[in-house]
């Protein structure tokens, strides 16, 4: 589904079961998009490319395995797991053609962690998001380490 709509969902994926789940946190997401719940967080910026954002942008199924999971709504992604709305933010592309983090908010329960690292090295994106480039930049601010995926 696809819309310029503020209050539509982006979920361009043909997961029968995600897209439900998507739709019956919908009504839920709205309500909690401007909650005075969401505090602003400074994070280190993780540049995304052109593909990966588009694979991004698409996210994946949520699983046993792959617990968070991010959304687009309103051009806010939002980080879930199991029902609860954990961080929003924005990306833009700048100058270098690359997707660059410019909003980063949470919320109290997950303050301090870093969920879109996490979700990048982790995720069970179609494509792989994690490459050489990423895995360089999140090793630099040291949210990357050999052992991990």
């Amino acid at each position: 589904m696809t819309s310029s709509s503020e209050n539509t969902l982006y979920f361009d994926r043909p997961d029968k079961d995600t897209w439900a789940m998507a739709r019956l946190h919908h009504s839920l997401l709205l309500q909690i998009q401007d909650s005075p719940l969401w505090e602003r967080e400074e994070v280190p910026d993780i540049p995304l490319s052109e593909a990966q954002m588009v694979d991004f942008t698409k996210g994946y199924n949520p699983g046993w395995e792959y617990r968070f999971a991010p959304y687009l709504l309103g051009g806010w992604y939002y980080i879930t797991r199991s029902g609860f709305w954990l961080k929003k933010f924005k990306y833009q592309k700048q100058a270098d053609g690359l997707y660059h983090l410019i909003n980063h908010y949470t919320t109290p329960k997950t303050k301090g962690h870093n969920l879109l690292a996490q979700v990048l090295i982790e995720g069970n994106f179609d494509t792989p998001i994690l490459d050489n480039r990423l895995r360089a930049i999140l090793s630099g601010i040291g949210l990357f380490q050999d052992g991990n995926k």
